[in-house]
């Protein structure tokens, strides 16, 4: 029983999924096509896939957690335009004994996604193990026709 409990706690994971292809806070068609080579655009307007993606990967690094699991996020990438997965971006970092991950990085990933102007709607819902650890948190924000689940 000890042993899997141990390996249970040795394993976290910090997910991200963000969906879209809908309309943009000023009601313009958002699309997902591939992101033109240039800065991230500032303010109202579509926001590209590339760009959705580009924030979570960057946030999840400068929070100190693992590169996306490529695996996770295949279908997503691979997706048939218009499909439902087609409209998402997903990531996932996964830590271990080598490269652990508390509660604190998971608020330093919701932070620095704030710091790119995405709005967390609500606050942080966590769930503690018996042992009075956190064992699941969830948050939800948005930004221009997109919204992100960060767990």
């Amino acid at each position: 029983m000890r042993r899997i409990r141990r390996a249970v706690v040795a394993v976290a994971v910090i997910a991200l999924g963000s969906t879209g292809c809908g309309k943009s806070d000023t009601g313009i068609e958002t699309t997902t096509a591939p992101a033109p080579a240039q800065p991230r655009p500032k303010g109202t307007g579509p926001l590209a896939k590339e760009f959705v993606r580009t924030d979570l990967a960057s946030s999840a690094a400068d929070g100190g957690v693992p590169a996306n699991d490529h695996e996770y996020a295949r279908p997503f990438e691979e997706a048939t335009a218009g499909s439902p997965p087609w409209c998402a971006v997903a990531f996932r970092g996964i830590g271990d004994k080598k490269v652990p991950l508390d509660f604190e990085d998971f608020k330093a990933v919701v932070g620095e996604l704030r710091e790119r102007d995405w709005r967390q709607s609500g606050g942080l819902r966590e769930r503690e193990t018996l042992d009075g650890v956190i064992g699941d948190a969830v948050a939800s924000l948005g930004q221009r026709g997109w919204s992100v689940t960060a767990q």
